[in-house]
């Protein structure tokens, strides 16, 4: 699928309402064959203009969602204003949602440098989604991860390594999955769920200060914001 669009730093974000999105990825589970799909926020696009292949990998994407408000913001002084902002939270939340409606085999690739263990994030899915076919995985770098029958018969896979290893990863595995219909990076979408790392209140999701909320509960990603919330947007607009 090819959208209407806009490019920031080179990477192309794809402008399509909430209900358009919603629908496209209905869609594809229904009908649909393998599609890679990415959630694009300010740190993300800010790799990618430091790292060609980066770059590249991103544009090879099906789809390219707006996740930050930096990103929204950014097309908007540029003339051409993207439509809605679906963050990786909520997108992972409505798939998984369909998933259990539809009766689709979910994979969850866990990093064992995460956050939330395999264990806890399957227990947070569970409760969330009591009737979901799903498994968590670490991932091992060996034939024998991709030889798992969990892995082999996949329809969703959820990869939660971090950008940019998550959608590396993607790129360079998305034929050793040969059930799926939808390979996308979440991040740490799932320590959200299993209550490791607390989201933002609705208060300040709603103007888009997640930035702010991740700040105070962790001070040490000061340079990530300055790079998301300064430097972004300077390089956006100039370039």
């Amino acid at each position: 699928m090819r959208v209407n669009s806009i490019e920031i730093l080179g990477v192309r974000v794809d402008n399509l309402t909430r209900a358009e999105i919603e629908n496209w990825i209905s869609n594809l589970l229904d009908n649909g064959q393998k599609k890679f799909i990415t959630t694009l926020n300010p740190e993300i696009i800010l790799k990618a203009h430091q790292d060609k292949n980066y770059k590249n990998i991103l544009n090879s994407a099906n789809l390219n969602i707006c996740d930050g408000v930096g990103v929204k913001l950014v097309s908007f002084l540029k003339g051409k204003a993207i439509k809605a902002r679906f963050t990786g939270a909520d997108l992972t939340r409505f798939i998984l949602k369909l998933a259990q409606e539809k009766n689709l085999k979910v994979l969850i690739v866990a990093h064992e440098k995460s956050l939330s263990q395999p264990r806890e994030i399957k227990e947070s899915v569970k409760n969330n989604y009591p009737l979901l076919n799903f498994s968590v995985e670490y991932f091992s770098n060996s034939s024998s991860f991709f030889e798992n029958c969990e892995v082999q018969n996949a329809q969703i896979i959820f990869v939660n390594f971090g950008a940019p290893e998550q959608e590396k990863f993607i790129c360079r595995n998305r034929h050793r999955f040969p059930q799926a219909k939808i390979l996308i990076g979440v991040g740490g979408t799932f320590d959200f769920m299993t209550g490791k790392m607390k989201r933002a209140p609705k208060f300040l999701r709603k103007p888009g200060l997640e930035w702010l909320w991740r700040l105070i509960q962790e001070p040490k990603r000061f340079r990530r914001i300055i790079n998301a919330v300064i430097i972004f947007p300077f390089l956006a607009i100039t370039k």
